[in-house]
């Protein structure tokens, strides 16, 4: 049957059942499909403007399982616009949030809210209503469903919330209320089913890395699971730690820690490079690699990330500025994937490459150079280079060549 307009569906009862029905079993079937939230919030959102009832404006909030974003933000509204916004948790406490009909909800545990936006006593409780007046909104509804139960959902802000607006001259009446209730339910299970697999996706990236979190969505979850891979390989690891955890305070050694740990990984990642561990005071990184010009970039990239590291460090303002560190680079085969025991994985590149980059890190320290690199790296650099004597490596017969940055 082809949906008619609102204005048609208004003036008989039983085609606006039957037009809430077919959203309804169209929201379900997408829950289904792959998730694309943004997209069934948006066409969500249209289908109820166009077929049941004007919607001037649909917001919803969700909060995430994140180590810097506190909550996401999707706004549509009826010009066909779309806003995400993703709410860092140094700006949780602004005004905009504090002063919002959301953060009232939440603070004062209200499932369901609506406002009459005709009645300017009601206009005047938070600064967005404003904005929804001068917009020609007149009727307001938020609904708020936690995701567990209410008392832990509430206390680790585990739910959705989302708010309706509509441009209708005397506001929502009373079965278009209903629709949007049921409507919200189904729009709400799906909001759980997307942020659990955002959650999925965010921890894993944060903990493995997002190259590894992809192997790990994609199925790659058994132990030996995994790739033979080319990489430009990466190690860093902080020197006179175990003398310096012995003598500060622990809360200041990890600040100074984490700030050596953040300095370092965003030059890395800021060159193309993923971290994989993080391991005691030191990490692991990676740039793959696919043939010889890819070769040449990466190792370019990584010796780019190693420098703009060290600069970086120098100019902390913090003791971190005071810290020595040695950073090792090579090339060559690694096995990308699970390893570990059968209870207890992890997803890291292991073989004979990872080893000699350790090897290369170490000898840092007996060399006094903060970064060095093999022969395999050094002649992909189109920079000066100062060689040192040929250096015997514990678990090699003949020693290697080592360069470092003139």
């Amino acid at each position: 049957m082809e949906i008619r307009s609102v204005t048609d569906i208004a003036a008989d009862p039983s085609d606006f059942d039957l037009a809430v029905r077919q959203v309804e079993n169209w929201l379900v079937q997408r829950m289904f499909d792959d998730i694309e939230f943004t997209e069934i919030l948006s066409e969500l959102s249209r289908k109820i403007d166009q077929t049941l009832f004007p919607l001037l404006r649909t917001h919803v909030t969700m909060r995430q399982m994140h180590p810097f974003i506190d909550h996401t933000d999707h706004t549509w509204n009826r010009a066909g616009e779309l806003r995400t916004n993703s709410r860092p948790r140094a700006l949780w406490a602004e005004p905009n949030w504090t002063q919002s009909p959301l953060f009232y909800m939440l603070e004062n545990v209200i499932r369901e809210y609506r406002c009459d936006l005709s009645r300017e006593e009601v206009v005047q409780r938070f600064p967005i209503f404003t904005e929804f007046e001068e917009m020609g909104g007149t009727d307001y509804l938020a609904i708020l469903t936690p995701f567990r139960n209410q008392e832990t959902a509430l206390k680790t802000q585990d739910g959705v919330i989302s708010s309706w607006l509509t441009d209708r001259p005397g506001g929502f009446i009373e079965r278009e209320i209903q629709a949007l209730k049921r409507l919200i339910d189904l729009f709400h299970a799906t909001a759980r089913i997307f942020k659990r697999e955002q959650t999925l996706q965010d921890v894993l990236s944060a903990y493995l890395g997002p190259a590894a979190a992809r192997q790990v969505m994609e199925g790659k979850n058994q132990r030996g699971d995994g790739d033979i891979i080319q990489a430009v390989i990466w190690i860093c690891d902080l020197r006179g730690s175990s003398a310096l955890a012995d003598q500060m305070e622990m809360p200041a050694y990890l600040t100074l820690l984490n700030q050596f740990f953040e300095t370092m990984s965003e030059a890395v990642m800021g060159e193309g490079g993923e971290v994989l561990k993080f391991m005691g005071d030191g990490f692991l990184a990676i740039f793959p690699t696919s043939d010889s010009a890819g070769i040449s970039d990466a190792a370019q990239r990584a010796v780019i990330a190693a420098r703009k590291g060290v600069e970086s460090m120098a100019h902390q303002a913090s003791d971190a500025s005071k810290l020595k560190f040695g950073i090792g680079i090579h090339h060559g085969d690694v096995m990308f994937g699970n390893i570990g025991a059968r209870e207890r994985l992890d997803f890291s590149v292991i073989g004979p490459a990872v080893n000699m980059t350790s090897r290369l890190q170490d000898l840092t320290k007996s060399l006094d150079a903060s970064l060095l690199v093999s022969s395999g790296i050094a002649e992909h650099l189109p920079i000066k280079l100062r060689r040192f004597p040929q250096q015997t490596v514990p678990g090699l017969k003949d020693p290697i060549d080592v360069y470092t940055t003139a």
